[in-house]
C-alpha cells in the first residue's frame, strides 16, 4: 500500500464522489464550529477530556469473533461499543460504558434503537435532526482541514472509513493509556468494490457477530480494508508517540497494524 488506497482501488467516479462529499460537508462543519448548539455541544464534550487518564479500556468491535471471546472479566475496565453492539448486551450480561456510531446509514436506519441506549452516545453532527432530544447524546464532526486523527474531540473527529477509528480518537481524548481491541476481525465474507452503499440481499449477515446485524433489505456500506489500515497506522503512531498503546486481542484477527495480544493476559484478576 503506497497511500490511503491502493492504485487498483482508484477510479474517476471514486475521486468525484470524494470531492462531492467534502463540498457537502462544509455547511455542517461550519455549523458545528460556530452555531449555538455546536458550541454548547463542544463544552459538554470537554467534560470527557482526560476523564480516564492512565486507565485501560476495552473496545468491542463487531466481528464474528466477538462470539468466540471470553468477555466475562472485561467489565472491570471501561468499555466502548460500536454501532449495533447493543444486540450483544443480553448475552454479554452488561452494557458498554460508551457507544460510538458515526455512520449515516446506521444512524438513520436504527435511530430508535440507538436513541434508547442509556450510556453516553457519540453520534455524527450531521444526523442531529434525528437525535435531538435523546438523553446522554454528544455530537462529533470532522473539521475541514488539518490532521485526520483529532486529539481534541470537542473540536473535531475524523471517522475515516471505520467507526473503530472514530472510537480510538475519543479513547485518546479521554486519556486512556491502553486499549484492548476485541472483535476486529478485519476480514469480510463480502467480496466486491469497497466503500459503496448497497442493499443487503443475504438472509444472514456473516460479517458481524449477529445474523441480523445488517438484516436483509437494509442499506450498508461495503468495507474498505486498505483505507482502514491507513487510518489504523495513523492512530497507532499518535498513541505510541505519547506513550500509549493499542493492543489487538481479536481471536484470529487479520489486521496486522497493531501489537497483538491475548485478552486473558490483561483481564486476570
Amino acid at each position: 500500500m503506497i497511500s490511503r488506497v491502493q492504485l487498483r482501488g482508484i477510479s474517476f467516479q471514486r475521486v468525484i464522489n470524494a470531492i462531492v462529499r467534502r463540498v457537502k460537508r462544509i455547511p455542517g462543519t461550519l455549523s458545528f464550529m460556530y452555531s449555538k448548539q455546536g458550541r454548547t455541544n463542544s463544552n459538554l464534550i470537554k467534560k470527557f477530556h482526560n476523564k480516564h487518564l492512565g486507565e485501560t479500556c476495552v473496545l468491542l468491535a463487531n466481528g464474528p469473533s466477538l462470539k468466540l471471546t471470553d468477555l466475562s472479566k472485561v467489565k472491570k475496565f471501561k468499555t466502548f461499543g460500536l454501532n449495533r453492539i447493543y444486540l450483544f448486551f443480553e448475552e454479554l450480561g452488561f452494557q458498554t460504558d460508551y457507544l460510538v456510531c458515526v455512520n449515516d446509514l446506521v444512524l438513520s436506519q436504527f435511530q430508535e434503537e440507538i436513541s434508547n441506549c442509556k450510556m453516553p452516545k457519540f453520534v455524527h453532527w450531521r444526523m442531529r435532526s434525528l437525535y435531538n432530544g435523546s438523553d446522554n447524546l454528544f455530537y462529533v464532526a470532522k473539521k475541514l482541514f488539518g490532521s485526520s486523527f483529532s486529539v481534541d474531540a470537542s473540536k473535531s473527529l475524523d471517522s475515516g472509513v471505520t467507526v473503530t477509528y472514530a472510537a480510538l480518537q475519543l479513547i485518546y481524548y479521554m486519556g486512556f493509556e491502553k486499549v484492548l481491541v476485541v472483535g476486529m476481525d478485519h476480514n469480510f465474507a463480502f467480496k466486491g468494490t469497497a466503500n459503496q452503499t448497497q442493499i443487503r440481499k443475504e438472509e444472514k449477515d456473516l460479517n458481524h457477530f449477529h445474523p441480523n446485524y445488517f438484516p436483509k433489505g437494509v442499506k450498508w456500506q461495503t468495507p474498505d480494508l486498505d483505507s482502514s489500515d491507513y487510518y489504523y497506522k495513523i492512530a497507532k503512531g499518535v498513541f505510541e508517540k505519547n506513550g500509549r498503546v493499542i493492543i489487538d486481542c481479536t481471536i484470529n484477527g487479520k489486521c496486522e497494524i497493531f501489537e497483538k495480544g491475548k485478552l486473558e493476559d490483561y483481564v486476570q484478576s
